[in-house]
């Protein structure tokens, strides 16, 4: 394999992951190896030494025993007492040394002597090991372990006291046995790390497998999305994991993408549209005064006509502006205490002229005094396109109805209610989307774009309140704006 290939691999995200797990599993099975090899040497330690007490106990009262037996001889002489004492203190010996010399396993060797270090006793199978020197000597009645190559040594300081003598005793064993039985664990260590290493590896590699696979089809299907083709989701997995979480977080990502694509697509079309029309009927106008010559007063009315035509234009780029302004938060509003009875009564004032010519019943059922925190020209444009819409849409001998109440819920409720043309029931959740209109073909007869309703819903939201569109119950629509934070 290349030197680009090895790189290749081990940048791939399953491998890292899989050596990543691997070397920690190395690393805390070399380190429960090692403490359990080292807890078990010390136990064995522990248990030969116990065991080299025990036996050096045993020979004690093997000695004890032999003085006790003739406790009571009154006819032994001083040096026939201490000849018969160097007797039975070998025999003790002896007796202990037939007791342990058939030993399989952890024979025991001992040797018995006095303090100026004159043999007394040294056992039968003990003639070809090598006793450790005697140590330093210690408080008599106390012990200690050494260790020589092979051999466990347990060395006591004794006094007897029925003789009033002193005497030091060496118990050892071969810890050979115990050198073998670690050795072999040491060496199934040795052998059993490296196999579990190597499973451990394959099962990484085998289990990375599924999350490989799932974060390159991620990828391969990512690659295919543009701004042509939305339309790509991720298979989303059954198990509920993390891998299901990122897919579930990416599909809805791409729908996200796929709903502002398609509104900056929707809105370009309608922008698109929109501006033609005006453009064609401007230009229209323009290419029939052009096509002969004219009076003054032919050209002024032309010139009046193609005046309204691009005011039309301007406010519709007003708008335009307006609304990318709302998209982009960049729109900064003036927040003052106002009363919004008076711009309710201002506003019916306004408007009452143009539905008296109408022959329209324009009335204000309730406007009580509130006083809110808001941005004054802003509110002015919600009341503005709400009243246009409704005597603009109401027939004559028809009637609007303008309320401004507090709800049950300690809100603002303002209502503008007519009995005009209406909206379809399956129309009102499209009725606030931008350039949408009811009846299009009468959209530049009566100076409407379609963006005066999303412009009122722009700025309610950006006041923290919503605005809904509702049939009226006899005929034609309600329009309700819902605000909070009201004060009187």
């Amino acid at each position: 394999m290349s030197l680009k290939k090895m790189i290749s691999l081990f940048q791939r995200f399953d491998v890292k992951i899989t050596v990543l797990y691997s070397l920690i599993f190395f690393i805390l099975a070399l380190l429960q190896s090692s403490f359990l090899y080292y807890r078990l040497e010390h136990n064995f330690l522990k248990q030969v030494g116990d065991m080299l007490s025990d036996e050096a106990d045993e020979l004690i009262d093997e000695i004890h025993d032999e003085y006790f037996l003739d406790e009571a001889d009154e006819f032994i002489d001083e040096i026939h007492d201490e000849y018969m004492a160097g007797n039975r203190l070998a025999n003790g010996c002896l007796l202990f040394d037939q007791d342990t010399s058939n030993r399989k396993y952890f024979p025991i060797y001992f040797r018995v002597a006095t303090p100026s270090g004159e043999k007394i006793y040294r056992s039968k199978n003990s003639l070809h090991i090598a006793f450790p020197a005697w140590g330093k000597p210690l408080d008599f009645n106390s012990s200690r372990m050494k260790a020589q190559g092979s051999l466990l040594i347990r060395e006591e300081h004794l006094y007897l006291p029925a003789l009033e003598k002193k005497i030091l005793v060496q118990v050892c064993t071969n810890s050979r046995r115990i050198d073998k039985i670690t050795s072999n664990f040491l060496e199934n260590i040795v052998i059993a790390i490296p196999i579990l290493l190597l499973l451990c590896i394959g099962g990484g590699v085998f289990v990375s497998r599924k999350p490989r696979k799932t974060i390159r089809n991620i990828t391969r299907v990512t690659q295919k999305i543009t701004s042509r083709n939305l339309t790509e989701r991720l298979h989303v997995p059954v198990v509920q994991d993390e891998i299901q979480d990122l897919t579930v977080t990416i599909n809805s990502m791409m729908d996200r993408l796929e709903t502002s694509f398609h509104e900056i697509k929707q809105f370009t079309s309608d922008v698109s549209h929109e501006l033609r029309n005006p453009l064609f009927a401007l230009k229209g106008e323009i290419e029939v005064s052009l096509s002969q010559k004219r009076n003054e007063y032919e050209y002024r009315e032309s010139m009046q006509v193609c005046l309204e035509r691009i005011n039309i234009l301007i406010k519709m780029v007003n708008d335009l502006f307006l609304i990318t302004r709302f998209d982009s938060n960049k729109v900064a509003l003036d927040f003052e205490y106002i009363n919004l009875c008076d711009i309710a009564r201002d506003m019916h004032e306004f408007f009452l002229p143009m539905a008296q010519e109408k022959k329209i019943d324009f009335r204000m059922t309730g406007c009580e005094e509130i006083i809110i925190r808001a941005d004054r020209v802003k509110l002015f444009q919600v009341f503005n396109n709400l009243l246009d819409n409704a005597v603009k849409f109401t027939p004559e001998n028809g009637a609007i109805e303008i309320s401004l109440v507090r709800n049950k819920d300690d809100g603002i409720e303002l209502s503008v209610c007519d009995t005009g043309v209406g909206i379809p029931k399956d129309r009102l959740g499209k009725i606030f989307d931008r350039f949408y209109q009811v009846d299009q073909a009468r959209s530049w007869t009566e100076g409407g774009s379609g963006l005066g309703l999303h412009i009122c819903k722009k700025i309610v939201e950006a006041h923290g309140g919503r605005i809904v569109a509702e049939q009226n119950q006899d005929k034609g629509a309600c329009f309700r704006v819902y605000l909070n934070g009201g004060r009187t």
